[in-house]
């Protein structure tokens, strides 16, 4: 994955400093510069003057793992922010998760971050060990999962990786209300999961990985970002990669979308991709 700017978000808190240094790894693995944004949800008082701080972390950063970093001269509002990322190949931060009553339905900070960022965004919950070296990358089976994986590889080139797909239980429970017998039921179960597993199976191979090497892949049954989820802490994956549609303000208020809702219930990182194919 070709990265030539990443900006990463620091509220100059324990949890930001997670989200630094994940930055830093990266930026030094994909030989990218590193941009230092500050961007605070509430009134913080740890330093007097945030930049100058944040200059300074910028400064020990480019020492410490050889990479091109530099804060931004001021710090940022939302709009500045979302202003700044357009400029950016990826967009580093720790979970945001305030709410203001002034933006109410717009939802967390981080809600609104993933709604209006043109650009994947990282969302970094651990302080790093190194490089990901077990990724899990959740995909629905459109024309978008092979660029998904694709994209997983390259960003992340993890010792292990595996392709999730969670068939949804809506059509299911659609023919439960219908009255369809139970052995209607368990043959459509089996013929949709037979055929997810048929397409994995397709996309992967058209990857072009070697034969000996291919990911794993797994079909699970349920909502897809609870699955998710539970897959994640299954098999331990430190990074989940989930694609994102935009959605209309009603909709997102309503429900939120399968990516925010992984980035909120996975243990691990979570990295989302978004579409460019509007989902209104």
């Amino acid at each position: 994955m070709s990265m030539f700017s990443i900006l990463a978000v620091s509220d100059l808190t324990p949890a930001s400093e997670h989200a630094l240094e994940r930055a830093a790894l990266l930026a030094r693995q994909h030989q990218a510069v590193l941009r230092l944004a500050h961007f605070a949800e509430g009134r913080h008082n740890f330093f007097s003057d945030p930049v100058a701080r944040l200059t300074q972390r910028s400064r020990q950063l480019a020492r410490r793992h050889g990479i091109e970093a530099h804060a931004l001269a001021a710090s940022t509002s939302l709009d500045d922010l979302m202003h700044e990322a357009r400029a950016a190949s990826l967009l580093v931060m720790a979970p945001m998760e305030q709410r203001s009553w002034k933006t109410f339905h717009l939802g967390t900070t981080l809600d609104q971050v993933m709604q209006g960022s043109h650009c994947p965004l990282l969302l970094v919950k651990h302080a790093p060990r190194g490089p990901y070296q077990r990724v899990l990358v959740a995909v629905d089976l459109s024309d978008r999962t092979s660029a998904l994986i694709d994209r997983a590889r390259r960003f992340s080139a993890p010792c292990e990786l595996q392709v999730f797909h969670a068939i949804d239980t809506i059509e299911e429970s659609r023919l439960r209300s219908a009255s369809v017998s139970f052995e209607a039921m368990q043959a459509n179960r089996l013929g949709t999961r037979q055929h997810a597993r048929t397409r994995l199976l397709q996309v992967i191979g058209a990857l072009g990985m070697p034969d000996d090497d291919p990911p794993a892949f797994d079909v699970g049954n349920g909502d897809p970002a609870y699955s998710t989820a539970l897959q994640q802490q299954a098999i331990r994956a430190d990074l989940v990669v989930v694609g994102r549609r935009r959605r209309s303000s009603l909709r997102h208020f309503l429900g939120g979308s399968v990516a925010q809702r992984v980035a909120q219930w996975a243990d691990s990182d979570v990295l989302v991709v978004p579409s460019e194919d509007p989902d209104t």
